[in-house]
């Protein structure tokens, strides 16, 4: 699979790395849709086949062709999640080669907690949600600059999105949020809302 450049994506496409879990379904679904709303283009694995030998290579290629990662680490603790630090360092490795280039920004949602999981990474401050939606929205607001809209009325709408994701589901009989049909259609949803709330031009 071929993926757009970040070129091509008008330098507006974000790698997401986040647990795929029902308790984490919420946030997801927020977090994508805050990207659509602030005028990103959401890019996440789920684009990336299960073709076993050569995913990897795929998955790397995402990740470079986006100018921006977010890595959800809120749950690397019991049970091991290995795919979130994995693709953290993954990430680390492409900034390092273009430092000027490409932006990494963390998730969690416990103050300093990843000094003890992920010493490696410490001296960094992660964007801490506190497990909650609202505290995603405000995490996306302190990321990215808008003047399109009030955090309230971001709120509202990602709550909206996140009634949307609840009918996408059923249509598409699935009890999962985290498939790749599934993504697109939310990511197609998010936009809608968006444009309707002035949000994004179109």
């Amino acid at each position: 699979m071929r993926h757009r450049s970040v070129a091509a994506a008008g330098g507006k496409a974000v790698f997401i790395n986040v647990p795929f879990d029902t308790g984490y379904e919420p946030l997801f679904i927020t977090l994508v849709g805050m990207l659509v709303f602030l005028g990103q283009e959401p890019h996440c694995v789920l684009e990336v086949r299960e073709k076993g030998e050569g995913r990897l290579a795929r998955i790397i290629e995402l990740i470079r062709n986006c100018r921006m990662s977010i890595h959800d680490l809120s749950r690397v603790g019991q049970p091991a999640r290995f795919n979130m630090p994995f693709e953290l360092g993954l990430a680390c490795t492409i900034k390092d080669s273009e430092p000027a280039k490409y932006e990494i920004f963390v998730l969690d949602s416990t103050p300093y907690r990843l000094d003890r999981v992920l010493s490696d990474y410490k001296g960094r401050d992660p964007l801490i949600h506190g497990g909650t939606c609202t505290g995603m929205v405000t995490c996306l607001l302190d990321t990215f600059e808008t003047t399109v809209g009030a955090a309230a009325e971001f709120r509202g709408a990602a709550n909206v999105l996140r009634q949307s994701a609840k009918v996408i589901k059923q249509q598409l009989a699935s009890s999962s949020i985290f498939r790749p049909s599934l993504f697109r259609h939310l990511v197609a949803a998010a936009t809608k809302i968006g444009r309707n709330r002035g949000f994004i031009a179109g």
